[in-house]
């Protein structure tokens, strides 16, 4: 969970000091008299429409008023921000600044700030451009995690706390400083520790991790009474149904060897018999339809209800791991890690293909832009790839599409992590094709490609390509192309599969273009 919440903010922090810096070069050509007023407002729109989060971008002049902004209740009566701790920082000579959360002077919404130093031709200091990141949404975020009632996640700098969920407006002005977790991450950049919180007292397993361009520490803790009580009750429940489970099998062989002693009896009715199963088929088939209805619902909830004892599994494992130094037993630590996370990834595409049969997730369509979504997706994929040898990159594209970012998001990252895994050299490449009204985004790979018998079935569950030089255990489970299929089908988004055995292959998905005004 730490290493998401680490991923996530780092996208986010390093997508806004990106337009940040770009912002401080309107700002200073604005200041020099090289734009208009309405054509640095333009760009303003532009920037902040980019955003990779929810918030506002806001320009300062050298006095601490807001000149520029698309902020109603801002424009035409400026807020003086000059008392900001990071504005008085940055007019010593600070150059960008991650600020711990406040309420917003001009709106009241809980936010915390990322701003960056403006100066002139001369390098003198002439105002601040500044992205307050509205807190909801990583309520989102949080809302999104399994953590159980008790849980948390934090980032916090050296000025305080950047976030908190839940309830963070109960933790604004709170200080970290001396805090165990916060020392520890001054020693290691990542670690486990269990105590008291103290802030609310409660005991958690922690997990932390310093992110590796900023002076912060995210933090990710579930409560240890929540992870030991599920934990020994899914042992138990484990235990029953193995228990019921070998009672109908010994049932099931009982049956089995009294119908041997009937099979006389059985041929001389045969006939009987054929019309009897016939009717019995079609009953059969009616109840197998809805066994697998049962079986959807099942699937659903015991991979829902097995994530968190997992997920204490795991760190769990994390704890032992900074515990011991004896290389036997930290290569067994680390198969252990590896096996929990390889038991996660089956959980999570069961989950996926449960909740896709069973018609619960609803598409949320809305117009975005498609390139920030691709960068995010390398970004993701890159330290698999890099391990394995293999580039990895994104192409350029100005296309706003109309789709359902976060099942778009997955299924796209299904097929760069089954590109990934059946290439050997070379690399991965993601991009898009103009259509007309539609964009082709494409995944290409120079990996082992698909022979001609199997490319019809390679979108079933369960199909794997079985080809030399590719390790068994690196092939996954052959569920990923199966929950993109019911993602596709779901968003009516056409696929594509194009291929050359040994040279490699290219999977696109076919998604409507934002109209162009």
């Amino acid at each position: 969970m730490a290493r998401l919440l680490d991923e996530t903010l780092t996208r986010t922090l390093g997508t806004t000091e990106m337009l940040l810096r770009r912002m401080a070069e309107i700002a200073r050509a604005h200041h020099h008299g090289r734009i208009t007023d309405s054509q640095e407002r333009e760009q303003l729109a532009d920037l902040q429409a980019s955003l990779p989060e929810r918030g506002s971008i806001v320009v300062i002049d050298i006095n601490g008023d807001t000149v520029a902004s698309l902020i109603p209740s801002v424009v035409g009566s400026p807020v003086n921000l000059s008392d900001r701790p990071w504005f008085k920082a940055h007019a010593e000579g600070a150059e960008m600044i991650v600020a711990p959360m406040v309420f917003a002077r001009y709106s009241n919404n809980l936010i915390f700030t990322v701003s960056r130093r403006v100066s002139d031709d001369q390098g003198n200091f002439i105002g601040v451009v500044a992205c307050g990141i509205h807190a909801i949404y990583f309520t989102n975020f949080y809302n999104s995690l399994v953590l159980g009632q008790g849980g948390v996640i934090a980032a916090a700098g050296p000025d305080g706390l950047i976030l908190r969920q839940p309830n963070p407006e109960l933790y604004v002005n709170r200080s970290v400083q001396g805090g165990a977790i916060f020392t520890a991450a001054s020693r290691t950049p990542t670690g486990t520790i269990v105590g008291a919180s103290p802030f609310d007292g409660i005991e958690r397993i922690n997990t932390f991790r310093r992110l590796k361009d900023y002076d912060i520490v995210v933090v990710a803790g579930m409560s240890l009474d929540e992870v030991l009580a599920p934990w020994w009750s899914t042992v138990g429940a484990l235990c029953l149904a193995l228990l019921l489970a070998g009672t109908a099998v010994a049932g099931l062989a009982m049956m089995a060897f009294r119908g041997i002693g009937r099979e006389q009896a059985i041929l001389a009715g045969l006939e009987q018999r054929v019309r009897e199963r016939t009717e019995e088929a079609e009953h059969r088939a009616e109840e197998a339809r809805l066994a697998n209805e049962s079986k959807t619902r099942f699937l659903a909830a015991a991979s829902h209800d097995l994530r968190q004892p997992l997920q204490a599994a795991g760190m769990f494992a994390e704890v032992l791991s900074a515990r011991i130094t004896d290389p036997a037993t930290v290569s067994v630590v680390d198969k252990l890690r590896r096996s929990i996370e390889a038991t996660n990834s089956l959980l999570g595409s069961l989950l996926d293909v449960s909740a896709l049969e069973a018609g619960k997730i609803t598409p949320n369509l809305s117009t975005f832009r498609l390139m920030p979504l691709l960068a995010a997706l390398v970004d993701q994929i890159e330290p698999e790839a890099t391990a394995r040898g293999l580039s990895i990159g994104a192409v350029p594209t100005q296309a706003r599409i109309v789709s359902d970012p976060v099942l778009l998001e997955r299924l796209l990252r299904n097929l760069l992590v089954n590109a990934v895994r059946y290439t050997e050299t070379g690399g991965v490449l993601i991009g898009c094709r103009h259509r007309g009204d539609h964009v082709a985004i494409q995944v290409w790979d120079t990996g082992i490609g698909i022979p001609p018998s199997q490319v019809a079935k390679v979108f079933d569950d369960f199909t794997r390509i079985d080809r030399p030089g590719v390790a068994a255990d690196s092939r996954g489970l052959g569920l990923g192309l199966g929950v993109v299929r019911r993602m596709a089908g779901l968003l009516d988004h056409p696929l594509e599969v194009q291929t050359l055995s040994g040279r490699g292959s290219c999977f696109g998905v076919v998604v409507p273009r934002a109209d162009p005004t």
